[in-house]
């Protein structure tokens, strides 16, 4: 099928998850929903079954008068918490997913701000449960069979307040809160139909089918993981898998052959980085990675089948059946994108935000490339506002996606959403193709006195590409007479180690930390030769720990923290 001259997949419309659970359970019967460790084995819960339990849990919770209600769900991905996300859009009310690495005192603040009824609490979240104050009715997940059984019960003596059930798709639907790496938390209201028709029009342009598995890994209480590994899945009849444990990834990898792996660009640089390191400890390992390099290549990114053949031992390592690789919340490195397509995996890189349920911007199965963001998803409008004379321009995006506003912030919702405008706060230019790229977000923006426009993420890109740098944040301070550009560096410790052991300086020589933070002073001045004088880091920060971040593991830019910890230092040239 061809749409506006580019290639699209026939789908179906669906507006309510409630329509994706019900006709899931009639299109696909006996295929596998989710696979999970349950004791020493594997449970694989079927379509069919998926929907008995959404019909039987959705029946309790009405018996607990939570029709119409907002609903908590915290916790670790598993089959629990996508039953209660489930249950509760399809039968019940308004689902609010919470980020189980709050500290208490912040889930006070969502759980009252969000006038919740309930939290269904997943296992280890006892704690933070018994820290909390309020009268809402508290659900552990640990008795979830024990609370379907009450439901099939209630079905049976005819409770008809599920079938009775009507969703409105265009009402709020999903309350989620989010601060990203700035500013406090704001409840982002989405209806239904935000969620579906982002998934519809994602599906027009990514095939997904009943072959597929995705191994999930990223907090679902994240509308990218939560839209994309599970509803998406759903939408399409493929299976989802749980990893409980990042320590376990690679063994879940091998357990479950996953088709599909959705990820930040962190776990896929450390990922990346292991399989570069076990070419590199094998004797001759570094001449057989760059044969293999060339070899793929020549094949080129057309035939990624015979890519992963010759990466058949990686192919391996991730199960034997992923093709595809979904990159998204940050920018992913062009090194980093063009190993993982040279070892026969299709990364495809999207953009959104949580205001846009989330996807707006994305590759397909039409194209990608490693230095862009592709092209809006079918039926969103994008344009750059205020572009300068660089064509870069603060982002904005209009289409059925975008959310209905803040949650009792009116205030803040009149200044994002103008006409159905939403104002992303990310700037952004196009290429001579029309791909968009994201520059950087405007808030980090650093303004010098004379006006001269800085991006940190681009700084950071060069830093972060040396191979004794893990990450790093650039930034601003207020000096005497102009903003000081300054980077927070936390290094490669393993490899800055295996340096110095060279010359015989351990962590526990003496002047092991001046030596740590000469290098990184050495690779940041390395950084400023290719940079214009106005551009330059001035001062650097070398840390000892890892920067706070978010649990997209985005680091937190606000973060005071952030900015202060380590070991100071003057990157002007000597």
């Amino acid at each position: 099928m061809n749409q506006n001259g580019r290639l699209v997949y026939d789908v179906r419309d669906v507006f309510t998850v409630r329509e994706i659970v019900l006709t899931g359970a009639e299109l696909f019967h006996d295929e596998c929903a989710f696979i999970y460790r349950e004791g020493k084995g594997v449970r694989e819960v079927t379509y069919a079954e998926l929907g008995e339990n959404v019909k039987a849990f959705s029946t309790y919770l009405n018996s607990r008068e939570l029709e119409g209600k907002k609903i908590g769900v915290l916790g670790k991905n598993c089959y629990e918490w996508a039953l209660t996300y489930l249950s509760v859009c399809a039968g019940t009310g308004i689902i609010v997913p919470l980020d189980k690495e709050l500290k208490p005192e912040e889930l006070q603040y969502v759980i009252d701000d969000s006038e919740l009824s309930a939290i269904v609490y997943m296992g280890g979240m006892e704690d933070k449960i018994n820290a909390l104050t309020g009268d809402w009715i508290r659900l552990p997940a640990e008795n979830m069979s024990d609370m379907i059984r009450t439901g099939e019960n209630l079905l049976v003596t005819g409770d008809t307040s599920f079938a009775d059930h009507t969703v409105d798709p265009k009402a709020l639907g999903i309350l989620l809160y989010t601060s990203g790496t700035t500013g406090l938390a704001k409840g982002v209201m989405l209806s239904q139909y935000n969620v579906c028709s982002d998934i519809v029009r994602v599906v027009r342009k990514v095939s997904v089918g009943t072959e597929d598995r995705v191994l999930s890994v990223l907090p679902l209480h994240h509308t990218y993981e939560c839209t994309a590994g599970l509803l998406a899945i759903l939408y399409a009849g493929g299976s989802i898998a749980y990893n409980d444990s990042l320590r376990r990834l690679t063994e879940d990898f091998k357990l479950f052959s996953p088709t599909v792996f959705i990820a930040v660009p962190l776990i896929l640089e450390t990922l990346r980085n292991s399989i570069l390191r076990k070419y590199k400890n094998i004797k001759g390992g570094s001449a057989v990675l760059a044969l293999q390099r060339r070899a793929s290549d020549a094949v080129g990114r057309s035939n990624s089948a015979l890519s992963r053949r010759i990466f058949s031992t990686v192919r391996d390592a991730f199960g034997g059946r992923l093709t595809r690789i979904l990159s998204g919340a940050a920018p992913l490195s062009p090194e980093v994108y063009e190993d993982l397509e040279r070892f026969g995996f299709q990364v495809l890189i999207g953009y959104g935000l949580t205001e846009t349920s989330p996807v707006c911007i994305m590759h397909s199965d039409f194209y990608r490339c490693a230095d862009d963001i592709g092209y809006p998803v079918s039926g969103v409008d994008v344009k750059l506002l205020d572009p300068d004379e660089n064509g870069v321009g603060e982002l904005a995006v209009r289409g059925p996606n975008v959310m209905l506003g803040y949650y009792k912030n009116p205030e803040e919702t009149a200044r994002v959403l103008t006409d159905g405008w939403f104002r992303t706060g990310d700037l952004a230019r196009q290429k001579e193709n029309g791909a968009y790229q994201i520059t950087g977000r405007r808030k980090s923006m650093i303004v010098t006195q004379n006006g001269k426009k800085i991006f940190p993420e681009e700084l950071e890109y060069y830093l972060d590409k040396h191979p004794l740098v893990k990450e790093s944040m650039v930034f601003g301070e207020e000096g005497e007479r102009d903003v000081v550009v300054t980077a927070a560096v936390f290094p490669d410790y393993e490899a800055v180690d295996e340096r110095l052991a060279k010359d015989g300086i351990t962590p526990d020589s003496p002047e092991y930390r001046e030596k740590v933070r000469e290098i990184m002073l050495g690779i940041v001045r390395e950084v400023n030769e290719m940079l214009p004088s106005f551009r330059r880091i001035m001062k650097v920060n070398v840390r000892k720990t890892e920067f706070v971040k978010t649990t997209t593991r985005k680091i937190k830019r606000a973060a005071e923290e952030n900015m202060t910890e380590g070991d100071n230092g003057n990157a002007a040239a000597e």
